[in-house]
């Protein structure tokens, strides 16, 4: 009799942790990782104050896989002040969609006509996931590397130099014409005779 008991009393604890426990799932995970910009054109461009010039900016968006990313919702923002731009004559902000490609740019962006460097802040949004990067350019008055500073520095350093050598030669010009350190002695001017001739007087005729 004591056997049977032993058996009924290991089942009703089995029972007991299968309820306590539960039965086991399998959990659903959506898929993982975050997407990722890559700048196809505009980081580190050189924009042109003079003629407002500027190359259109065109980013990359891809999944976790490296796959792009059609469909997805793209904010190009600029700084709100200094140096920077517009998009279309006036607006800081621009969004766009990304293709097949996963490829969206920009269009109608206008360089301000303060020098300098700045930021601009792309941010990619696809569902639930969104990512951001920055772009550096920087402004310039010719679309070449240096500020406007230096720039202008060098142009007057010419300047002074022209001038300094233009009168250096004009005071050589100036020496040589009036024969200066010259041993040569100078010829003494011909005097000038006047000589009288005879007078006559006589009658009233």
């Amino acid at each position: 009799m004591r056997i049977p008991i032993f058996l009924a009393l290991i089942a009703a604890l089995s029972c007991q942790a299968q309820q306590v426990t539960g039965p086991k799932t399998d959990l659903v995970q959506g898929p993982g990782g975050d997407l990722k910009i890559i700048v196809v054109q505009g980081e580190g461009a050189l924009n042109n104050i003079r003629t407002r010039s500027a190359a259109p900016l065109i980013v990359e968006v891809r999944d976790a896989a490296d796959k792009p990313v059609a469909g997805a919702e793209v904010v190009f923002q600029l700084p709100p002040a200094g140096p920077g731009g517009v998009f279309n004559g006036w607006m800081r902000n621009q969004t766009a969609r990304t293709n097949s490609e996963g490829r969206a740019e920009t269009n109608g962006f206008t360089p301000n006509d303060e020098a300098g460097r700045f930021n601009i802040k792309v941010t990619a949004t696809s569902g639930t996931k969104s990512t951001s990067i920055i772009i550096a350019q920087t402004n310039t008055p010719n679309g070449a590397a240096g500020t406007g500073t230096k720039v202008k520095s060098k142009s007057n350093l010419w300047k002074v130099l022209l001038v300094v050598g233009a009168a250096g030669l004009a005071g050589g010009i100036v020496a040589a014409t009036r024969g200066g350190g010259s041993s040569t002695p100078e010829t003494p001017p011909t005097p000038i005779t006047i000589t009288a001739g005879p007078i006559t007087i006589g009658g009233p005729r």
